[in-house]
């Protein structure tokens, strides 16, 4: 199959995207009863013959026959055979991805295939389907455009994605409790119920109905991907164009953002404590139906811990992931349940580590100081100023930031290579500072947080207070921008603290970003739908992030 792009709605927010599908090997017909027999040394068929499809196999016995054909021809096997997990990278069979088996089936006359009824309203036909007509041998009817046979009809087809239901589109890493399958059999109809053939069963379940085909990754193709598309992130409406006059001109060169952030170090204040070796105190396990979760106290000070929630998405504790952090007040809105915390809002629109989850992230969520380091704001400030009187909130923050990536780094199933940082109001304060000073952060997503000094609340005593008045004239937070170049950095707006002008400091950052060779990655994003994210707005931010994915 040579790669293809192709164009997808997505169901929930109705935005459009393209899928890249690189090119790939697919077998022309569905595995037979004669070439399963052949290599597990069975026939699980309820309908017996060698040229009829092999049915009646689960998705971990499809994973299996994969393996075992590429061991027998000399081929390096895709699948670990305990947590499931596919390496596509790999040269032997495999199942393919639903973005391949669509790209597969293009083409594919329905009128022709091993289908059911046009229309039945009795069990009786359906009935008469499975006791006098059953499966076919493969390739009797007519080929698709590529060759290929009973891309519909005959038997429905295995693939190696999860399914999501609130979404009619896979991500590779992205988990759920069934796998996709695809294509129907002789027992669907061809009728407006038939949904596109597309439906799910749970990888452990066997059917009469249900088969598969395999494909093979070509050497030097890359893994299938969505295909960011930045249009919309580079477009600021009229008048807007440029940076605002107050902001003062940025370095491009680098001995020119050492030194700024050299300035910004002076300004968060400092410490006299020095970075201690990662310990973390485990409070609970929660096994949820997709992810693991992990209760953690973080010790972030000699005497001081701070709490964060570790969401691992299920398969995955084997292998180094893609990890995103996620700030807040407290963990349990961006976990999207109730760990005991003093703020929580159900799932939603906020939960973002939960998100980050099902998309196949190890999550990451981490508690705000000021609702751990004392009883609220006020008495959590009192103590900063008296164990570190020159440090500002939001510098406290960093330090903090800083001991979970240690943290982080010690963990096998998280990728410390590939850590991106997404968050909304507060969060999106933490998100931008922390990622400004510290370099192991590779994206950012900041949502209504206020990305300039007078937008937002960044005197309260809590974030800068009295510090901000001594800053050095000009100085504003696209001087952070600037630090965060060329890492990706996505801003959400509303227009209730991100409006039209936040564009400025998004166009004053530019020149840094083309300097450094990636102009796209600098990008702005508003639903003028107020402070709350909404379901476009969230969509946006999981796209931006899945760079985190690229070239692995």
């Amino acid at each position: 199959m040579p790669a293809s792009f192709k164009e997808v709605q997505e169901n929930e927010t109705g935005i459009k995207i393209r899928v890249q599908v690189p090119e790939f090997l697919i077998s022309a017909t569905e595995i037979t009863q004669q070439e399963y027999e052949r290599v597990v040394g069975r026939n699980p068929s309820v309908y017996p013959g060698s040229a009829r499809p092999v049915e009646n196999v689960s998705w971990w016995d499809a994973v299996r026959y994969c393996n075992l054909r590429s061991l027998a021809e000399n081929l390096e096997p895709c699948y670990d055979l305990t947590s499931g997990r596919c390496l596509r990278s790999r040269n032997g069979y495999r199942l393919p991805s639903e973005a391949e088996w669509e790209a597969a089936a293009e083409g594919s006359d329905i009128a022709s295939s091993h289908l059911g009824l046009t229309s039945t309203k009795s069990a009786g036909d359906l009935l008469r389907l499975v006791r006098e007509v059953g499966t076919r041998p493969v390739a009797q009817s007519k080929p698709n455009s590529l060759g290929l046979f009973d891309m519909m009809g005959n038997v429905w087809e295995w693939t190696d994605d999860s399914f999501n239901p609130a979404s009619n589109i896979s991500f590779e890493g992205a988990h759920g409790l069934t796998k996709i399958i695809r294509g129907g059999s002789f027992v669907s109809t061809r009728t407006q119920w038939a949904r596109g053939y597309r439906a799910s069963l749970d990888p452990a379940s066997r059917s009469r109905y249900t088969g598969f085909r395999v494909v093979r990754s070509i050497p030097g193709a890359s893994v299938v991907r969505v295909q960011l598309d930045r249009t919309p992130y580079n477009q600021p409406p009229p008048g807007y164009e440029t940076s605002a006059g107050e902001l003062t001109k940025l370095p491009t060169d680098r001995s020119g953002l050492t030194a700024l952030r050299e300035k910004w170090t002076r300004l968060l204040g400092s410490t006299k404590l020095t970075p201690h070796k990662p310990e973390v105190k485990l409070l609970e396990t929660h096994r949820q139906r997709n992810y693991t979760g992990q209760l953690l106290m973080l010790r972030t000070e000699p005497d001081a811990w701070e709490k964060i929630y570790v969401m691992i998405p299920e398969g995955q504790q084997h292998r180094p992931r893609p990890v995103v952090v996620v700030p807040y007040y407290d963990i349990d809105t961006p976990a999207g349940q109730n760990l005991g915390g003093r703020s929580f809002a159900a799932g939603g629109v906020r939960a973002y580590a939960q998100l980050a989850a099902q998309r196949g992230f190890v999550a990451v969520a981490i508690r705000w100081y000021g609702e751990g380091y004392a009883e609220r704001f006020d008495e959590a400030v009192a103590n900063l100023k008296l164990r570190h009187p020159e440090w500002t909130g939001l510098g406290k923050w960093v330090w903090d930031a800083q001991r979970l990536l240690d943290y982080i780094e010690t963990r096998p199933e998280m990728d410390s290579t590939r850590i991106g940082i997404i968050g909304h109001s507060l969060g999106a304060k933490m998100a931008l500072y922390a990622a400004a000073m510290d370099e192991r952060f590779r994206a950012v997503v900041f949502s209504e947080g206020g990305i300039g000094f007078q937008m937002s609340n960044y005197d309260d005593y809590w974030y800068l207070g009295e510090a901000l008045e001594k800053f050095p004239p000009g100085t504003d937070q696209h001087e952070l921008l600037a630090l965060i170049a060329p890492r990706p950095f996505l801003l959400i707006g509303g227009d209730a603290y991100d409006g039209p002008k936040s564009w400025h400091y998004i166009n004053a950052a530019r020149p840094v970003y083309r300097a450094l060779g990636k102009p796209e990655n600098l990008g702005y994003f508003n639903h003028h739908q107020g402070h709350s994210p909404t379901p476009e707005a969230i969509w946006h931010a999981m796209l931006w992030l899945e760079q985190l994915k690229e070239d692995r």
